[in-house]
């Protein structure tokens, strides 16, 4: 499952004691393509309706990606049948919201044990001049960090989650109003060897080639059935497809 977590303040001061909403993302169906349930949690409102994401192709995009599109669903106006897109805003005119900081952490919370793992992080902090403008930083697991460009986002009424999804479609795409295409799913290399599908791994772009090499270390296979290697160059590509239909 993965858990967004979205702060009051900036990213230094991040407590329990100041949560506002958080989302929760958990598998329906786990596969290459996979189905999640969303639930979102607002603060002073109580938790939504859960809505589904389908067919969403994981380690092919940003781990942002994935969750932007969380959020558009769970704050969709038709909540009989949730729109992934972005909804417009109730603009405030001189009378806006806003947020002197704001600050979201994403994390990677296994089935079992307590090998919760942090993804990402981004730190919105309003603009010295206009409190109607915003800058980010974000942070994500295997990728360079980005500082997009000044937003200005200026609503009647300010919702934690609905902040931290515009700017990380800020850093997605530079739009804060419309989500990016989907990515699509990830097709690994190929190179035959001896006859037989391999996938070179120096050759996976991001997150896939981390994901995998993380993956095969942790798979637990006996000694006379192993086929490979994990500081192996080139993996058959069926393993390959065993760890994208499996891995989380």
């Amino acid at each position: 499952m993965l858990r967004l977590n979205i702060h009051a303040g900036p990213l230094k001061g991040v407590s329990r004691f100041n949560r506002l909403d958080w989302l929760d993302i958990g598998y329906k169906k786990l596969n290459r393509s996979a189905d999640y349930i969303v639930v979102l949690f607002k603060v002073g409102e109580g938790v939504t309706r859960p809505v589904q994401l389908t067919g969403y192709p994981r380690w092919s995009g940003s781990a942002w990606d994935l969750a932007a599109r969380a959020i558009a669903l769970a704050l969709s106006l038709d909540r009989g049948k949730p729109q992934e897109k972005v909804h417009p805003v109730e603009h405030g005119g001189k009378r806006h919201a806003f947020a002197e900081a704001m600050s979201a952490v994403l994390q990677h919370i296994p089935n079992s044990g307590l090998g919760v793992r942090q993804l990402g992080t981004i730190e919105i902090l309003r603009d010295e001049v206009s409190d109607a403008v915003y800058g980010a930083r974000i942070e994500e697991e295997f990728a360079s960090t980005k500082l997009p460009e000044s937003f200005l986002f200026a609503p009647k009424f300010l919702r934690p989650a609905e902040l931290v999804m515009r700017a990380a479609l800020m850093g997605l795409s530079g739009n804060i109003d419309e989500l990016p295409p989907r990515p699509c799913l990830m097709k690994p290399p190929i190179e035959l060897i001896s006859g037989v599908q391999h996938v070179p791994v120096e050759l996976l772009p991001e997150p896939a080639r981390t994901g995998f090499r993380t993956w095969l270390c942790r798979r637990v296979k006996p000694a006379k059935e192993a086929d490979f290697a994990v500081t192996a160059e080139a993996i058959p590509l069926s393993v390959f497809e065993q760890f994208q239909d499996s891995a989380v």
